[in-house]
């Protein structure tokens, strides 16, 4: 069994590491497997998805997968107290497992090539098992689920990190997955698929930085990497190496505890009344076999799609998917204070969260929510000076479920000692203190852990 310690160092050497002879590079990885198969995602009206119904909600014939349904808000967080809106309502624990093997000293991660219908550019890496019960209980009649032992029967093996989270609240009504990484032993053989293939913590990363490749299930498990033990180089001033820092940062019990009464303050402070509702009593939505749709086309919408991939445990099948609004950011602002790189966090609420309030990046941005003079705390750093960014990349949000739903990833680096104004709900902290929120539960949403993954 590793110790934290060695972990650490472990973890550290595979981000450090660009490249082995037992991992494949990234780029021509995707475009073979890409050039390989075929796909083909096209529009369908809602009422003739085969296999759903549509009527007060809209809902597989199995019962399984998933149903959209309406919600009805309340609450006095924000500028709306009050609203209607479709939601996803998919009560189902999913895995989402990346395997982990060091392979001659060095940590490897197997990862593989997934289409996903709503990608912007279908193929991307995905972790290892990305699958929910009703997926890998077979209730779709397709191909059993490659690795998926390694995850239901894991009791042999180091389980590195093992997290029940949160997923995209504004969209989905209380979900939740298992973000899992499993280590299995040097000598352990691990039969390759040609879908999947081995890669180091530096190639992931250049991957995410470089946006489009690297889908978002993949992005929240490997939020929850943490070099828990920091570093010192003498004259390191470099912006990775104070992430890095800022990992390994050890709070006393007494400023996690400050922070978690701040947090616990937030949550007493506001409160969220979600009920659901038939999509038929939705004020201001529309529901008919062209889609479910805001009448004034902002928001999202839901349609249907028919879909094809000779990848996918299924050839064929048929599904709604939700379109956002394009435009979308979630940006982080982070300063080093008193030696230390630590990111400005809000308290947010969002209609689908599990415990009312969630930790979110500084900035999260959808154009198509604002409200006329809605002003955004803080967006005006998005017009920061280049030299201030140390992160600018789109990334796919979850396209088994979300159509083209791209969102910009920023990271914003204030000079030190300039005032940043934030509301109160707002609070600076470091990448440790997150990762031990992360552990403890619900407590910093999906976007701001896609963004927290890009500082691997």
């Amino acid at each position: 069994m590793n110790s934290d310690k060695s972990l650490a160092r472990g973890l550290l050497a595979s981000a450090a590491t660009s490249a082995t002879s037992h991992s494949a590079e990234p780029e021509s990885f995707l475009a073979r497997r890409t050039a390989a198969e075929s796909y083909e995602v096209a529009p369908v009206p809602l009422d003739e998805l085969p296999g759903w119904e549509l009527s007060d909600r809209l809902v597989h014939a199995s019962g399984r997968f998933f149903t959209v349904e309406g919600l009805s808000i309340q609450t006095n967080f924000g500028s709306a107290t009050k609203w209607h809106q479709p939601i996803i309502v998919q009560p189902e624990i999913g895995i989402l497992g990346i395997l982990a093997k060091q392979i001659d000293g060095i940590y490897h991660f197997l990862m593989q090539s997934k289409m996903e219908p709503g990608n912007s550019n279908f193929v991307q890496l995905a972790a290892t098992v990305q699958a929910t019960p009703s997926n890998y209980q077979r209730v779709h009649g397709g191909r059993p689920t490659p690795y998926l032992e390694y995850f239901l029967n894991h009791a042999k093996r180091q389980v590195l990190v093992d997290r029940l989270l949160s997923e995209h609240a504004s969209w989905y009504l209380r979900k939740r997955n298992r973000n899992m990484i499993v280590e299995v032993p040097p000598e352990e053989e691990i039969p390759l698929r040609e879908d999947y293939a081995w890669f180091t913590l530096w190639q992931i990363r250049q991957q995410l930085t470089r946006g489009h490749r690297v889908n978002m299930n993949a992005r929240t498990v490997l939020s929850c990497i943490s070099y828990t033990e920091p570093v010192r180089r003498a004259g390191e001033t470099g912006f990775e190496f104070a992430a890095i820092q800022s990992h390994g940062l050890r709070r006393s019990e007494r400023e996690v505890a400050e922070v978690m009464t701040w947090l616990i303050d937030q949550k007493a402070a506001y409160y969220l009344d979600a009920r659901r509702t038939s999509l038929r009593n939705l004020d201001e939505w529309v529901c008919d076999s062209a889609g479910i749709r805001h009448r004034d086309a902002r928001y999202f919408q839901i349609k249907g799609f028919s879909i094809s991939a000779t990848s996918r445990e299924v050839g064929t099948w048929s599904q709604p998917m939700l379109e956002p609004v394009p435009g979308n950011v979630v940006a982080f602002i982070c300063q080093r204070r008193s030696g230390v790189l630590e990111f400005l966090v809000q308290a947010i609420v969002q209609p689908g969260a599990i415990d009312t309030i969630e930790l979110a990046a500084t900035i999260q941005l959808a154009p198509g929510s604002l409200r006329d003079s809605e002003c955004i705390p803080l967006v005006e750093y998005l017009d920061s000076p280049e030299a201030w960014i140390r992160l600018d990349a789109m990334q796919s949000e979850d396209g088994g479920r979300f159509y083209k739903a791209d969102t910009r990833h920023v990271v914003i680096e204030v000079p030190e000692g300039d005032p940043v104004e934030a509301p109160a709900n707002y609070r600076w902290v470091s990448l440790g203190l997150l990762n031990r929120l992360m552990s403890a539960g619900y407590y910093l949403n999906v976007e701001a852990r896609s963004l927290l993954s890009c500082l691997l």
